[in-house]
Parts: structure tokens; sequence; C-alpha cells
């Protein structure tokens, strides 16, 4: 009888490890919609979709799903371990399916509970209308306020806490406990200024027992030329600024300065963002007689120019810039992607791309008369402009159709052509329709990118992690909700870039403590609900100019031509063009300016700020790389511009601390960290300082991580 029994058993056990695990929750079309339908559009539907079915399979239905390919079917309803499409996800047999790599383990586990559940589809047999037409940033903005004592404005940003917190309890965490003032105070200058605290007015801040006194110093942080200069170098990242033409001969263009300080300006007038957007695309159009707008159009000449094979395919490269560059920052959709084909995921045709770029065909660069000299400018050639072509494979030499001025089909209102030029205009108005159509409300896409971007800036990552993304290739937002009520108050506030600072400061999401809490760490290790402030590394251009605050010797002149810190002269001859960065470039008070005015030619980075992975100003960049590299903490070390700030610091302390190496070592500290050392950092100073100099320990204190990063 046991050996009988054990017979069973045995022969009993293949069969039961085969039988799948039951789904502990509930699998339902509801579950498909909402968990399923958007890891297969974002994954699997752009190669096995409407326009293109490898291996002859059709991902768009069940009954398509259940035919499968040439590879046989694709599912076996209640069992992912027999089923194809688990198979190929999985890695377990070649080959790997999606070929760009291994999906997340989430989306793997999310499919198998699918499976696993039956694979029952959605009340659409379809994925067709989903996969483009009803993508989430597609539709209009719907944004469901909190209640009422909670709506977003005014500058609370309780409504803020409401949809975080929300979504935290959800997964049984929390918010964490407010950052402590010396924290906050820290924290809110870099990110509105990229520079450290004055001592006093850390102290100040401690001690205000005022309730609003949070409130009151982001307005003085706001109201002050520092912050359209940091705030000015983010939007400059995205308009691909720089001092130079790039290429081969990387061409100067020192008149290119003046659209910078545009820029920076705008910031810190608060200029509506909608305006801020129609006049860098067609201010010579909207405003001709405005010497602002004319300016306001370099940002169509920022971008790379190949000076040195000037012809119709260079013309060419040239307008994929601007349309690509457009659509990637102001509508958050890869535009450029349908250069040479239908794009494969978003719905933006072919025909979308070049009547886009028959918008820009028009234009050249100009110099122009404004107040105080010349500047670069954009405008048409004349107010007519002959046929645009599609080209075949996106190549130049192989016009095809004919193809009139317009937008992106798929979205509100643009599905129109814009007509000719009315009678005496001196452009052919094509740029002004455009700057309209993207600054409409109705536009879905323009508001809930800025505030995206913005939120990045504030929290470390964006609601929508691919910040210059928001189609099927894409993140998902975090917070979809969170998502449009901003976008909506952004609009109905003027699209007041200021009141969404202010909206956003002012959440308690903002002001808790970036400290590790084990729990919370282990549920979303990647902060993706918020339940921390990140610890942020400064970029290059805030720890240059950090440093050069605390040695008491940055320049704040605001605006004017570039200047030229030293660089060594063998990454001068190894540069083409590098003799261009003068040989008398001076380390004086002349360069001890903010990084944004220091010259940015694009084959010849400051060394300082190229380290700490200032980006290569060839695309938009909308998220800066963060590295940790040996160079940077040997730049740090040995740079000789670091060095002499450090002995600078030093004289600053001992003039104002004379002859009190305590007191000394005290304010390096506040300066530096905002906080007095602690009993072992002042033990370990003053041991230091026995036998080194205080430009040394000033050096040493500069090199610190805390110095670099900001909790």
């Amino acid at each position: 009888m046991k050996l009988a029994t054990l017979l069973f058993f045995a022969l009993a056990l293949p069969s039961l490890a085969q039988k799948p695990s039951q789904p502990t929750v509930k699998v339902d079309t509801v579950y498909f919609t909402q968990k399923v339908q958007p890891i297969l559009e974002k994954r699997c539907v752009g190669c096995h979709g409407a326009e293109t079915q490898l291996s002859h399979f059709d991902l768009r239905s069940r009954e398509s799903t259940l035919k499968g390919g040439t590879r046989g079917a694709a599912l076996v309803p209640g069992n992912a371990a027999k089923s194809l499409m688990h198979i190929l996800l999985t890695g377990s047999r070649a080959p790997l399916m999606p070929p760009s790599g291994k999906l997340p383990a989430s989306e793997l586990a999310t499919l198998k509970t699918w499976i696993d559940g039956g694979a029952p589809w959605g009340v659409t047999t379809s994925l067709a209308s989903r996969q483009k037409q009803t993508w989430w940033s597609f539709q209009p903005i719907k944004a469901p306020f909190p209640a009422k004592n909670e709506r977003l404005g005014e500058g609370l940003g309780r409504g803020i806490d409401t949809f975080i917190t929300a979504k935290l309890k959800e997964n049984n965490l929390s918010l964490s406990p407010p950052a402590p003032r010396r924290v906050l105070i820290r924290r809110v200058y870099a990110d509105l200024w990229g520079l450290p605290p004055a001592p006093e007015d850390v102290e100040a801040f401690v001690r205000d027992t005022d309730p609003r006194a949070y409130e009151k110093l982001i307005e003085r942080l706001l109201a002050s030329p520092r912050y359209g200069e940091r705030w000015g170098r983010h939007w400059l990242d995205l308009a691909r600024y720089a001092d130079s033409g790039g290429f081969e001969g990387d061409k100067d263009r020192p008149l290119m300065y003046r659209y910078r300080d545009w820029v920076i300006d705008a910031f810190n007038k608060d200029l509506p963002y909608d305006e801020f957007i129609r006049l860098q695309i067609a201010g010579d159009e909207l405003k001709p007689s405005d010497p602002s707008a004319l300016i306001a159009t370099g940002y169509l000449a920022c971008g790379p120019q190949d000076i040195v094979e000037n012809n119709v395919r260079t013309r060419a490269n040239e307008l994929d810039d601007l349309v690509a560059t457009t659509g990637s920052v102001v509508l958050g959709l890869t535009i450029g992607c349908a250069r040479c084909h239908d794009h494969k995921y978003d719905p933006v045709k072919m025909t979308d791309y070049y009547r886009l770029a028959a918008i820009f065909a028009p234009t050249e660069r100009r110099e122009v008369d404004v107040p105080g000299g010349k500047a670069l400018a954009v405008t048409d050639k004349a107010p007519t402009f002959g046929p645009s072509f599609l080209l075949r494979r996106g190549d130049a030499y192989q016009p095809d159709k004919e193809i009139k001025p317009g937008f992106v089909c798929s979205l509100p209102g643009g599905a129109i052509e814009v007509g000719p030029s009315a009678a005496g205009a001196k452009t052919t108005g094509r740029r002004a329709a455009l700057a309209k159509w993207l600054t409409s409300k109705e536009n879905p896409l323009t508001a809930r990118v800025l505030v995206n971007r913005v939120w990045q800036h504030h929290f470390g990552r964006g609601l929508v992690a691919t910040t210059s993304n928001f189609g099927l290739n894409g993140e998902l937002p975090s917070h979809p909700e969170l998502l449009d009520t901003l976008a909506q108050q952004f609009m109905a506030s003027g699209w007041s870039i200021k009141a969404l600072h202010r909206t956003m400061l002012l959440s308690q999401t903002y002001q808790q403590a970036s400290d590790i809490r084990p729990a919370a760490l282990k549920t979303d290790p990647l902060n993706k609900l918020f339940w921390r402030m990140p610890v942020r590394r400064l970029e290059g251009e805030a720890v240059r100019d950090s440093l050069l605050s605390v040695a008491g010797t940055l320049n704040l002149e605001v605006g004017g031509p570039a200047v030229y810190p030293p660089v060594d002269s063998s990454l001068r001859a190894d540069t083409f063009q590098g003799l261009n960065w003068p040989n008398e470039a001076e380390d004086s008070p002349k360069t001890w300016r903010r990084s944004v005015y220091v010259k940015v030619k694009r084959s010849l980075l400051l060394p300082q700020l190229e380290v700490f992975d200032c980006p290569e100003i060839t695309y938009t960049v909308a998220q800066r790389n963060v590295t940790t590299t040996p160079l940077q903490a040997l730049t740090l070390l040995n740079d000789p511009l670091i060095l002499r700030q450090a002995a600078l610091f030093a004289e600053r302390l001992q003039r104002e601390r004379p002859g009190d190496t305590w007191a000394q070592v005290d304010r390096a500290y506040r300066l530096c960290f905002g906080r007095s050392p602690s009993p072992r950092e002042r033990q370990l100073s003053l041991s230091f300082l026995k036998t080194r100099s205080l430009a040394e320990l000033c050096h040493t204190l500069v090199n610190l991580n805390e110095f670099v990063y900001v909790p």
C-alpha cells in the first residue's frame, strides 16, 4: 500500500507542478483595461498592431491573440506557463520579447496574473482605438478638484497633499515628517536660486515665529534676479542654447546672448507661459515692432548649424531640429520620429511631420537691430513661400507629394491647414498660427508638459517620469488627477509659473524630510509615490556658483556678453576652433559671474561644468544625467580655479572673524552647510588647523558630499 501511494504521488507531482496558481486579485475586464491594456499598448502593439505585425502576429483583439502568428497561439487562457506570450516575455525561450529588453518584474507579474485568470479582454475587442486616439495625454484636461477647503490655488498647496497622501494611503504609506528649518531653507534656495543661503538668512528664518515666514521667504526668492538666472538655465537646456553653431566649424555666435538674457528676464517678470511660447515661435510675426519679441525668436536660432555642407540636406536637418525640438519641448511628443514614416507609437503621421516642417520652411537666421546693438533673430524670407514636399524616407533628395503647412491632425484643432499670409504682410504668418495652436487651452499637452517639468525640478522626478515623452512609449503618470488639476490651475492663473512654484513649494509634500524609512523604501524604492523628498546633487553650474558664493567672490552682474573663464591650453589646442577661447581669459571678478553667463561653446564646454554632467547642447535636454565619477572628485581636489577660490574663501573668513580660529571654523560651516559643526567636526577641524592652513580646511569642506548635495 505504501509503495502504491508513493507511486501515485510520484506520477501526480508533474501535473500538480504545472497547475497554475490561482490569482489572488479579481481578474476581469476592468483588470484588463486598467492594468493589462496599458502594458500591451506601450510594450507590444508597436510591433504587433495596426501598422506593423511582425511574425504575422496581431495583438489588437483577443481573437487574433489566441490565433497567434507564425509561432502559433500566443495565449493559453488560464495557464501562463504554457502561453507562448509569457514564455517569450520572461526569456524562458528565445527570442526574448520585446527585443529592447526584458519587461520590469511588476509588468510580468501583471500579465501572468491576467493569463492565469483566464485572459479576459475589455469591453472593446480591439486595442486599435485606445492604442493612439484615446491615450491619456491626448484627452482633454479633466481635473477633479479636491474638497472645497483644500482646493489648489492662492499658493496654499494643500490640494497637492490631498492627492499625494491618498495614493500613499492606498499603499500603507505616509508622508515623512517635516524637514528641519535649516534643511528647508537650504532646499528652497537651491531650487529657486541655485545658491546657498547666507548664514544670517538661515538664522533669521529659524528664529522667525511668523506663521507666514516660509511663504514670505518664497516670495523674496521669487522676486530676486537670481530666480530668473536659475530657472532660465533650465529652459536653455530645453532650447538647446549655445554660443556657437557646433559641427566641425563650431562658429561662434557672439549675439546669441541676447536670447539668453531675454529668457532670464522673462522668468523674472513671470511672463505668462503661453505668451512665452508664442513669442519664441513667432515674436516677429505677432509683435513685429517690438524688439524684445524679435530677440525671443532666438529660440529658433539656438540649434546646431552645419556651415561646412550648406545644401538641401543641411536645410532639411535644420527643419528637423525645429520640428523635433518644438514637439518635444512644448508638446512632450517625439514628433521627430515621424520624419521617415508614420510614428510607430503615437498618433503622429508622416504628413503631420511635414506639415510642421512647412511651417518653419520660410525661416532664416538674421541679424536685427535692437536697442543697444544687434541680436540674432529668425524671421521669414518673404510673405510667400514655394511649395513644401513630403520626403521619401526623410531624404531631402527624394521629394514626394506636396504638403500644405499645418499641425498634428490627431490633436484638437490640428487638422486645419494654414492659409496664405494676409495682404501687405511681411511674413507668411505660418508660425503665428502654430504659436496660437500650441498655446490654445484646448490643446491637452502644453500645460501638462510644463507643469510636469516644474514638478520634476522641485521633486526630483516628474509625475510623468519621461518629461519630454507623453506618448505611448513614455511612462504613465503616477498621479494623473494631480497632474490635470495642476495643469487646469496653471492655465486659470494666467499661465503663471511663479504661481505654480508657490503651489508646489507650500505643500507638505515638498516640505517633508528626506530621511530614509526602511519600510517605505521596501514598498516604494524609487519614491514614485513621493513619501520623502529626494536628496539631489547640484548641477555643475550650481556647484560652481555655490563655491563662488561661499568664497564671497560671486559677481552678481546681470546679463551681457558671455564671459570666458580660463581653460587649459591643451584643451583649446585639441578642439577645432578652440583657440577662439582667448588665451588671455582672466581668473578674476570679471569671470566670477554666475555660470549661466559663461560661454557655451559646443566643442569646448567649461571643464568644471562638463565634469558634473553639463550636457552637450546638440539636442534638447529634458533632464540632466547625474553620474558619480572619479573625475568629479579629482576636479574639486586639483583644479587651479577651485584651489584659488578655496584660498579666497579662507581670506574671507579671516576678514570676517579675525584672530578667532574657532569662529572661523564655525563661519565656514555655516556658509557651506547652513549649520554649525558638530562637536566631533569641531574637534577634527581644530586639530586639522594645527598642522594645515585655513585654505586647506576650506578646500576640504567644499569637497564634502554635503556641499554638492541638497537634502
